[in-house]
């Protein structure tokens, strides 16, 4: 009897201490995916399951290692295996459901995460708080992911999450992303969570290095890396922070500390692939297209395949010039790439590969669909119209600065451009208003009046209303001496020809016009103009017409 007891006791200590250490090996790989040492996390979660095919849990963790690391066809396959060996487990079929959400299949993604929720609360399931709480966080993590976020959905889910479990860092950190992205003007508020989310886990990096990416977005680049410092001061071995921090430096032009930066996350990162690629894109956005592009060429003889490489690759060439490698290198990236997970720049730089080649308006149109893309910057609408006016087409110049004028971020020569171009689109009340509107910003210049009066003629080609004559007024008074003696001699040229045939034919006014002409005769440009006001002051009309002035006033 006592020797069953003895071994009754020995087995419930060895499932005691077999579940202990199963618990820490599941703590660790949460924490090395936390800190982005992906292979090492893969690694600790494969050895679990290697032992035990059906724990479902040891699936998910390592299902989302996969999904952190942005191979969503990897995370499907253990979330897939997790419901498989128990389809009970809420976790992977909130993750099923994040990556379909990611690959654009929202329909699909939303029955999934439903599901989850009504496993995690099905009373006869009996699952605690905390289960049905990371739950509703994970469906939230899915709704605020990829390119056609849900900010709604995700805050919906992220707030029950925590009415669930308020005391979850995760969750109370998820809200601060949710936040940030809904307003990324205001700071405050995610902050406001982080800061909660460190004082619940005063051991954890991660809430302070997410008031580092912050600031660092915010371009407050003193602010990022002292909360970058805080972290690494925290745990030293977050390599996140590094990587912020290195760019945060970059932000400061400080290129030397960002390497040092990126060279210590490498160094955490000994032999990750993921990290070497990361490194790649840090070379890149540092302007180190070659080395970047070397490193590249390594990866690839090592046997790494990966869009992101592939992407960087292209954007390198493209930087460097190089239009044939540019070219093909795009094709293959886009020919791989699932479309719900293009993003702005690999249609600019595709638009850039192809004016390499030159066809510019292709380029055009190709950046022009990035710039029409959700979280586009919208100076993507000016980089496209100035490919369409080197290829003349000026229609869709025009119609590129029109569109940058009606986005959210306007600036005044954007009002400058789209003026221009629609002149030369012969598209003169577009030109006017766009003028009009540029006077408004800038009335001391004078290129917004000879601008708004170029338009003028176009809507009176055959000067029946003498329209412009006010417009070219105001560019002559808004020139200065030096200017119109220098280089706005044609633009004033232009003005004073206009006014002198406006009083030869318009007002009658011989005097006044015999005196422009002489303006622009003295200016002596050698262009037409010139030509015909000497052959106009010698006409008999002129010939004898005593001096006057035409001064404005």
């Amino acid at each position: 009897m006592k020797q069953h007891f003895f071994r009754n006791v020995l087995m419930i200590t060895a499932l005691a201490g077999s579940f202990t250490t199963r618990s820490q090996s599941i703590a660790e790989g949460i924490a090395l995916t936390e800190s982005e040492r992906f292979e090492k996390a893969a690694a600790t979660f494969r050895s679990l399951l290697t032992a035990s095919p059906t724990d479902g849990e040891a699936w998910f963790y390592l299902g989302e290692n996969y999904f952190e690391n942005e191979r969503e066809d990897s995370a499907a396959f253990c979330y897939n295996k997790g419901v498989e060996v128990n389809p009970r487990q809420p976790l992977n079929h909130a993750g099923q459901g994040k990556v379909l959400w990611v690959k654009g299949q929202q329909a699909e993604a939303i029955a999934k995460f439903d599901e989850a929720i009504a496993i995690a609360t099905d009373k006869a399931n009996k699952y605690p708080k905390k289960l049905q709480a990371q739950t509703q966080r994970e469906v939230a993590e899915g709704y605020s992911s990829g390119n056609t976020k849900d900010l709604a959905k995700a805050m919906a889910a992220v707030d029950a999450a925590i009415a669930l479990d308020p005391t979850d860092p995760e969750a109370l950190i998820l809200k601060g992303d949710i936040l940030w992205e809904q307003n990324p003007t205001d700071a405050s508020q995610p902050i406001s969570f982080y800061k909660k989310a460190s004082d619940l886990r005063t051991t954890s990096a991660k809430p302070v290095s997410r008031r580092g990416l912050v600031y660092r977005r915010a371009q407050n680049y003193d602010a990022a890396i002292a909360e970058y410092d805080k972290a690494i001061g925290i745990e030293p071995g977050f390599a996140p922070a590094y990587r912020g921090r290195a760019e945060a430096y970059f932000g400061k032009r400080d290129f030397q500390k960002a390497k040092a930066d990126y060279d210590e996350y490498l160094k955490l990162n000994s032999g990750s692939q993921s990290a070497m690629v990361r490194y790649a894109q840090f070379l890149y956005l540092v302007q180190e297209y070659k080395q970047s592009l070397d490193l590249i060429g390594k990866l690839e003889q090592t046997g790494v395949d990966n869009n992101t490489l592939l992407r960087i690759k292209g954007y390198d060439q493209v930087e460097l010039k190089d239009s044939l490698n540019a070219m093909a290198t795009m094709d293959a990236y886009f020919a791989k790439q699932p479309q719900e997970k293009v993003v702005p720049s690999d249609l600019q730089y595709y638009g850039r590969a192809v004016a390499l080649l030159g066809n510019d308006s292709l380029a055009g149109e190709k950046i022009m669909a990035a710039a029409a893309m959700p979280n586009a910057d919208p100076d993507l609408y000016m980089e496209a119209g100035s490919y369409f006016q080197k290829a003349k087409r000026f229609d869709r110049a025009v119609a590129a600065y029109q569109a940058k004028t009606n986005s959210s971020k306007v600036a005044v020569n954007d009002w400058y451009y789209l003026g221009s171009a629609a002149q030369r689109a012969g598209e003169y009340e577009v030109a006017d208003m766009a003028w009009t509107k540029y006077i408004e910003k800038q009335p001391t210049i004078y290129q917004g009046h000879l601008g708004r009066a170029r338009a003028q003629v176009g809507m009176d080609p055959e000067k029946t209303t003498w329209q412009a004559k006010p417009f070219f007024e105001d560019a002559l008074r808004n020139m200065k001496p030096e200017d119109i003696a220098g280089k706005a001699a044609r633009d004033a040229e232009e003005a004073m020809f206009y006014l002198a045939f406006y009083h030869f034919y318009g007002s009658k006014d011989l005097p006044a016009a015999k005196c422009w002409f002489e303006k622009v005769k003295a200016l002596n440009t050698g262009t037409e103009r010139t030509k015909q006001s000497t052959d106009m002051l010698l006409s008999k009309e002129l010939k004898d017409v005593p001096a006057a002035t035409c001064e404005l006033q």
